[in-house]
């Protein structure tokens, strides 16, 4: 008898599953507004080269997750590990638990920009289709400039295509060997001026 209760409450559960992801693949597409305007930034703007590495990266997130309510909203914790490929292990906040998640991405430096190609992607132990990360990244309300390509199974950090203030940001390269990213800083002298008390 118990057994038979089992397989219908399993049953249950499944069909739950189911029609959560027909609803949620009825969702909008994010992406759908109308594109940030780019300021741009003049050809003799002070440029600065900036060689970062993973621990600045993570004290970044760090202090987001601190400080940036609809960051802590969604995230307990996070770090990036450099190397051929990134690590990005993150504690998922989902009805007040932190459930691990783990991406393995590949970066590309294109054209001033960075593309975050999805190689794996995993909930605690359990590897995650890469069709279902990039049909939830793909309704994330995530800024213009960011760009979801499921086909390519690409995150496109378009940087060049970012609002330039009070700074425009261009990735000159990603070195595995070193585990540094470069890249430039431009800053406009309006953007200098309004900064001075």
């Amino acid at each position: 008898m118990w057994k038979r209760l089992f397989i219908v409450l399993a049953a249950l559960d499944l069909l739950a599953v189911i029609a959560g992801l027909i609803v949620w693949n009825g969702l909008p597409k994010s992406g759908s507004g109308q594109p940030s305007s780019t300021s741009s930034i003049p050809a003799n703007a002070p440029t600065v080269q900036v060689d970062i590495g993973a621990d600045a990266i993570n004290a970044y997130l760090a202090y987001a997750i601190a400080h940036d309510p609809e960051v802590g909203r969604v995230l307990e914790s996070g770090s990036v590990q450099f190397g051929d490929t990134w690590v990005c292990d993150f504690a998922v906040k989902v009805l007040d638990h932190a459930l691990p998640m783990q991406f393995v991405v590949t970066p590309i430096v294109r054209n001033g920009n960075l593309i975050l190609h999805v190689d794996s992607a995993q909930l605690s132990f359990i590897p995650l289709p890469r069709s279902m990360v990039f049909s939830v990244l793909e309704r994330a309300p995530l800024p213009n400039w960011i760009q979801i390509d499921s086909e390519a199974q690409n995150i496109a950090l378009n940087f060049t295509e970012r609002p330039a203030q009070p700074f425009a940001i261009r990735v000159v390269q990603y070195s595995p060997s070193d585990k540094k990213l470069s890249l430039h800083l431009a800053i406009s002298p309006q953007a200098l001026a309004h900064q001075v008390p």
